[in-house]
């Protein structure tokens, strides 16, 4: 069985750091799959949703979730809205709302927060059924492999879109970023968009750890870390940074200079920071000065000075012994 459609939204969305957080050797991995499953339910209770009644799940490849909204076509003929691209925005909006259930399940987890990338097209596809075991339900074509496209070359917690998406999309009051163009095979290069626009980052500052474990609170692996510490400004986990080790200095020497400056870091993988619209490429970080002058440690003698003090100290033996032998 398979049937043509003229317009269907297809999205893929990512688990871009399920890998950082599985580990075969605890359990088989069957803790952290079951983890995975308690996510992607709350991805499918979304679909329950009245104002979602139009997006239909094909499928989770591993920890990437593939839905699709205009392919029931008797239950769009139904609906009120004449706009034969409002299923689009449903599903755009749904893509919007799987940001929102992450972040909410990210603050029952202890010491890690998983992120999302979404990859959103639409076009013409074919849908159905193939072969005799197993049956289920499919989709292909063009469209789909953009789709797939879109969120293999996105950036993660925002929402990448085919030209022709956004064209629809921006009709609808939505505002996007310009990202350039991304290699598709087969296509070559396409232009693409994200959403939210830079600055509006749908995961900043919505997630936090909770302080103690919640429903979902799930022991990590015995080798992974929970010394992990929660960055306010974008709700992540990152790692502690380690504490500079103290140095042992002669009294009345200089300080060394301060750390050398570290060129700001940005996550907009796709292109190098200078040619990012408004940045400056000498935008630097300035580390604080240490207040205060630095208490002197235990000092020890410079390695000239020990030979010297041995040095005296054999020729002073050889004199006494010399004194010796003259008495006897």
């Amino acid at each position: 069985y398979s049937k043509n459609h003229d317009s269907v939204g297809v999205i893929f969305a990512s688990i871009v750091n399920f890998s950082e957080f599985y580990e075969e050797s605890y359990e088989g991995g069957k803790e952290c799959y079951r983890v995975l499953n308690e996510l992607i339910g709350d991805f499918d209770d979304l679909l329950r949703k009245p104002e979602f009644r139009s997006v239909e799940k094909i499928k989770t490849i591993g920890s990437t979730y593939m839905a699709a909204s205009g392919l029931n076509v008797q239950q769009m003929a139904e609906d009120d809205d004449d706009s034969p691209h409002a299923h689009l925005r449903a599903l755009f909006n749904f893509a919007l709302e799987m940001m929102g259930v992450l972040d909410d399940f990210n603050k029952n987890m202890l010491g890690f927060g998983f992120k999302l990338r979404i990859g959103f097209n639409h076009g013409p596809l074919t849908a159905g059924v193939i072969g005799t075991t197993k049956l289920f339900y499919d989709i292909w074509g063009d469209t789909v492999n953009i789709a797939s496209r879109m969120d293999s070359t996105g950036v993660e917690c925002r929402v990448q879109v085919s030209e022709e998406s956004h064209a629809v999309l921006r009709a609808m009051g939505l505002e996007f970023d310009y990202r350039g163009t991304v290699n598709v095979k087969g296509k070559g290069q396409m232009r693409t968009y994200l959403y939210p626009k830079s600055g509006e980052n749908a995961c900043e500052g919505r997630t936090e750890l909770a302080a103690g474990p919640g429903p979902f609170h799930v022991p990590l692996p015995a080798n992974k870390t929970l010394a992990s510490v929660s960055n306010p400004s974008s709700g992540f986990i990152s790692s502690p940074s380690p504490q500079p080790k103290s140095t042992v200095r002669p009294p009345g020497a200089r300080l060394p200079p301060g750390p050398a400056k570290c060129t700001e870091a940005r996550d907009e993988g796709y292109r190098d920071a200078a040619q990012l619209p408004g940045k400056s490429p000498d935008t630097d970080i300035h580390p604080h000065p240490v207040p205060g002058p630095e208490t002197p440690s235990q000092v020890h003698p410079a390695p000239l000075a020990l030979q010297d003090e041995e040095e005296e100290e054999s020729n002073e033996l050889t004199r006494l012994n010399e004194e010796f032998y003259a008495r006897l």
